[in-house]
C-alpha cells in the first residue's frame, strides 16, 4: 500500500487541473490516478524521443528544441511555448536586475518598450526564415503571425475562463484562481525527475528550461485529457437519453453560452468522469492519421502518440 502510494504524487495538482477545464471539484480518485499515469507514461514517451533526438545529432546533452521538434506539428501549441519561454526570460532579467530595474522603467517613459528589449525571441533551427534573419529587419516592432495566434489563443482562454467564473462567489473564485497555478514541476523539480524516473533514460541532469518545458507540456496534456473526456462524457450521455426515450436526438435547449430558451429544461446536474471517460478520451487522441510507410502490405508498426 506504501508503494502503491508513493506512485502516485500529483493526485492533488491533477484535481485542481481538471476543475479548471470543466469536471467537477472532486473528480473520482481513480480517474485521478489514471491521468497521472496517462501523464506519466507520455513524459517518459518525450524524454526517450527527445533523447533519441538529440543522438541523431551528434549530441550527448538533451536541449529545450529536441523537446520542441517533437510537436512542431502542433502549431498552436507551439506558439504557446514559445511565448511562455519568451516571457520566463524577461521574469528572469526583472528578478536579476533587482531594484535596477525598478529605476529604469520609472526613467522609460512607456514599460512595454523595455518589455520588448528584453524579450527573448525563441528561434527554432529548422524554420526556414530563420536562414535569412541576417537578413531581415530584427527591430521591426511589428509582433509576427506566430504572435499573433498565440496571443488570440490566450484571449480565447481568458474569455473561457471568464465565462465559468462569471456566477461564482468571491470564496469559489478564489479557489479557482488557486486552482489555475496548479503545476506539476513549480518548485517540484526533484520530484518531478523522482516521479518520470529520469535517470534510468538520460545520463544527464536536465536544466531548468527542460524542466520548465516539460512542466508547460504535462499542464497541456490534463488539458487536453479532461477536454476529451468530457466531450466524450456528453456524447455518450446524449446516445443514452435518446436509447431509453426511443426518440431521435433533440435539440439542444441551451447554446455554448449557457442561455436558456423559453420552455427548456434545467440544466442536468454534472457529474465525475468515469476512468472509461478518460480511457476513450486516450483512445481517440491517439488516432492520428498517419502516412503509410509499408508499401509492401503487412503490419507496420506504430508508437505512442504524443498528447
Amino acid at each position: 500500500m506504501e508503494k502503491e502510494k508513493s506512485k502516485y504524487r500529483y493526485s492533488s495538482e491533477i484535481q485542481q487541473m481538471m476543475f479548471v477545464f470543466g469536471e467537477v471539484p472532486e473528480p473520482l480518485t481513480e480517474t485521478i490516478q489514471l491521468v497521472e499515469d496517462i501523464v506519466r507514461s507520455q513524459v517518459i514517451e518525450i524524454i526517450i524521443q527527445a533523447a533519441a533526438q538529440a543522438a541523431k545529432r551528434g549530441s550527448r546533452y538533451m536541449s529545450s528544441e529536441d523537446l520542441i521538434f517533437l510537436i512542431r506539428h502542433d502549431r498552436a501549441k507551439v506558439n504557446r511555448l514559445r511565448t511562455y519561454l519568451s516571457w520566463k526570460d524577461v521574469r528572469k532579467n526583472v528578478k536579476d536586475t533587482g531594484n535596477d530595474a525598478v529605476e529604469e522603467t520609472i526613467e522609460e517613459p512607456s514599460a512595454d518598450k523595455l518589455a520588448k528589449a528584453r524579450k527573448m525571441k525563441v528561434k527554432l533551427s529548422w524554420e526556414l526564415v530563420n536562414s535569412f534573419s541576417e537578413f531581415l529587419n530584427a527591430d521591426s516592432e511589428e509582433e509576427d503571425e506566430e504572435e499573433l495566434e498565440a496571443y488570440n489563443d490566450s484571449i480565447q482562454r481568458l474569455k473561457d475562463a471568464d465565462e465559468i467564473t462569471r456566477a461564482m462567489t468571491r470564496e469559489e473564485y478564489v479557489h479557482y484562481s488557486e486552482c489555475r497555478q496548479a503545476s506539476f514541476t513549480y518548485r517540484k523539480a526533484k520530484r518531478f525527475r523522482e516521479w518520470a524516473n529520469m535517470s534510468a533514460y538520460i545520463d544527464m541532469k536536465p536544466n531548468d528550461d527542460i524542466i520548465d518545458i516539460l512542466g508547460f507540456l504535462t499542464f497541456e496534456m490534463v488539458s487536453t485529457l479532461t477536454e476529451t473526456a468530457l466531450r466524450v462524457k456528453r456524447d455518450l450521455d446524449k446516445d443514452q437519453k435518446m436509447h431509453n426515450k426511443g426518440l431521435k436526438r433533440p435539440r439542444e435547449n441551451y447554446d455554448t453560452g449557457g442561455n436558456v430558451f423559453l420552455f427548456s429544461l434545467p440544466p442536468p446536474e454534472q457529474t465525475a468522469l468515469q476512468p472509461s471517460h478518460i480511457h476513450e478520451a486516450f483512445r481517440r487522441l491517439q488516432m492520428v492519421p498517419k502516412p503509410i510507410k509499408n508499401f509492401r502490405g503487412g503490419l507496420a508498426r506504430t508508437k505512442v502518440s504524443l498528447i
